[in-house]
């Protein structure tokens, strides 16, 4: 299906909104609603079209954006030519041009060449079609005049294509603002509907079991007064039944007192339950800012207006000790509580066994699972990530932090804490494993946040089931290690000492300020950067590769509502040099993980 007009002014929108680590294939054909209907050809005809008409201009163009349209045509050359797609000479001709276009643009603005630009993208482009598409040596280029022709013919109908697309814009919006009250509704009356509906349900079996206990009571008295209206004549009989009837009624009388008094104990015992949470509550707030006797813990409920007696407080924090921290230090006859919060382990190493003679190692790099709760959304990403691993050879998962999203509040509340304890108890149930694949884990600051409640949720975990490593938190440092010596090594990030969104330029997160951040890490740990090949951050919630910085961002592989990604690392050994280079293949969660591209890293020293 060939790109239409409105398609080709969407597609310039979707690079404009994207930097190049996040231009995917796939998400192009879905933000055009047109999966499986472009061919590479008719992408690779629109993207040098677009780096022509940007050459053709007198006034200054974006060098990022034009360093877009080169990186798209660079891949999709090599996927065309791979797949053995019939590519005209037209557009050959034009990509073979695109140098020529660039240095009279430069001649023709009076600027200067941008040696990066030229050196690794027109050069690495040029050298690829020769390569791929050689021309013999009677071949002349067609002439710059005629496809300028050709491009201010189309701008005329792109001009007119804008015009549509702006009304078709501002219909959408409204539209879309329509669409969003009427769901805003739709999800109200959802809401309401759920709860009438458990209400209901609730009052059917009440009814239903007053219903039966009704019924066989009633049965018995209509067979009982039945009986009473037969016998008339015989008086003995009629005395004998009526025995009966006072025996029933006797029962009956009976029964009721029984549901009185389960009655009076079900409210007894909410009225307790109550009451303890309560306490729970208060002690839990108390201990938290400071160690206390068991008198003061006392004082404290009594202040309250609650009523309550050592024994039983003594029992409360027997209770609570099962799920949160709680220590006791004895001081003459008179234990003091307090609640320990856990010590978290920082700037930790991990050590990955590299097999003799190994080549190359896989390894899958995710990040900020976020995790609230087991739904049905978690558990099939985490089948998701598992599968692709399954499929691909990997067994070692590197995660980047946050991996819970926690509940927080401020001051610490008790029921946060209880509703933290039960989410890491069922992730541990639930989450999917897989056999031979092991996920080690950096703490971030949101599964930091639950380790101020009295409990390591990252530590639980990884002692709960053998499947999951603490790598302890913020910052660890992986060693491929083989049998002939150190490899070398790479660190993992996911920082707490700064908050994002902070200032961006054009490759993400400021370089200055990013190496700023690595530099004074690396001085407290008394280390130099020199010796870690890669700093590999989480926390971002950014999809990004920092060639010259030496540091790339992994996405989060689910945020909010939305499937991102995560990362396939291909680290390739040198028997001499230790890590040769590192290969890191972006990958895009739909319904699965499909690798969109591959960047090639070599370390380069003295950064």
């Amino acid at each position: 299906m060939p790109l239409t007009g409105v398609d080709k002014i969407k597609l310039n929108k979707y690079l404009k909104e994207h930097a190049t680590g996040d231009i995917y294939y796939i998400d192009m054909c879905d933000y055009l609603g047109k999966r499986g209907k472009i061919t590479d050809v008719e992408f690779l005809e629109f993207f040098t079209e677009c780096a022509v008409l940007e050459f053709r201009k007198d006034t200054k163009i974006s060098m990022k954006q034009v360093s877009k349209y080169i990186s798209v045509i660079d891949s999709f050359l090599g996927w065309v030519h791979e797949s053995g797609s019939e590519v005209s000479d037209e557009t050959l001709d034009k990509i073979r041009s695109l140098k020529e276009f660039y240095f009279e643009y430069v001649e023709r603005t009076e600027g200067c060449v941008d040696v990066e630009f030229n050196d690794n993208y027109l050069v690495p482009l040029m050298d690829k079609i020769d390569a791929l598409y050689p021309v013999s040596d009677n071949y002349e280029v067609e002439s710059v005049s005629n496809y300028i022709n050709k491009i201010a013919e189309l701008e005329k109908t792109i001009k007119g294509l804008e015009k549509e697309l702006d009304e078709f814009r501002r219909k959408s919006d409204s539209l879309e603002s329509s669409v969003q009250k009427k769901d805003e509704q739709l999800d109200s009356l959802k809401e309401e509907k759920v709860s009438l509906g458990r209400e209901v349900r609730s009052k059917n079996k009440e009814i239903e079991e007053l219903t039966g206990t009704i019924e066989g009571l009633k049965a018995k008295i209509s067979e009982l007064q039945a009986l009473l209206d037969d016998i008339t004549s015989d008086r003995d009989a009629l005395v004998c039944y009526k025995v009966q009837f006072d025996e029933v009624s006797s029962q009956v009388t009976e029964l009721t007192k029984t549901i009185n008094a389960y009655k009076r104990e079900k409210n007894k015992a909410e009225k307790q339950k109550q009451k303890d949470e309560k306490i729970e509550s208060l002690i839990y707030q108390k201990l938290i800012v400071q160690d206390c006797s068991l008198d003061d813990l006392l004082r404290a409920v009594d202040e309250a207006g609650i009523k309550t007696s050592s024994e039983e407080v003594s029992r409360l924090l027997k209770q609570m000790k099962s799920k949160i921290h709680i220590d006791s230090s004895r001081f003459s006859t008179s234990p003091r509580y307090k609640i320990v919060k856990p010590k978290v382990m920082q700037d930790g190493t991990f050590t990955v066994d590299v097999p003799y003679g190994c080549k190359h190692m896989d390894i899958m790099l995710v990040s900020d699972f976020h995790i609230k709760d087991m739904d049905s959304k978690t558990l099939t990403g985490y089948e998701v990530l598992l599968d692709y691993c399954t499929n691909n050879n990997i067994n070692l998962i590197l995660n980047l932090g946050d991996f819970y999203h926690g509940f927080s509040a401020v001051p610490l509340d008790y029921n946060n804490a209880i509703s933290n304890y039960k989410l890491t108890e069922e992730a541990i149930e639930k989450l999917p494993k897989a056999d031979g694949i092991y996920q080690a884990v950096l703490g971030g600051n949101h599964d930091r946040n639950i380790a101020n409640y009295g409990f390591d949720p990252i530590k639980m975990m990884a002692d709960e089931r053998e499947d999951f490593i603490d790598l302890g938190y913020f910052h660890s440092t992986v060693v491929l290690d083989g049998s002939l010596g150190v490899h070398g090594s790479f660190d993992l990030h996911h920082p707490e000492d700064f908050d994002f969104p902070v200032d961006l330029d054009d490759d993400g997160l400021t370089v200055g300020y990013m190496d700023e951040y690595l530099q004074d890490m690396y001085e407290r740990l008394e280390k130099s950067r020199d010796e870690s090949y890669i700093d590999i951050f989480g926390h971002t919630h950014r999809s990004q590769f920092n060639y010259p910085g030496g540091y790339c961002y992994i996405p989060p592989f689910l945020d909010g509502k939305f499937r991102r990604g995560a990362n396939h690392l291909r680290i390739y050994f040198d028997e001499e040099t230790g890590i040769k280079y590192m290969v890191f293949m972006p990958l895009s969660y739909n319904t699965k993980l499909v690798k969109t591209n591959e960047i090639v890293y070599q370390k380069m020293l003295s950064r």
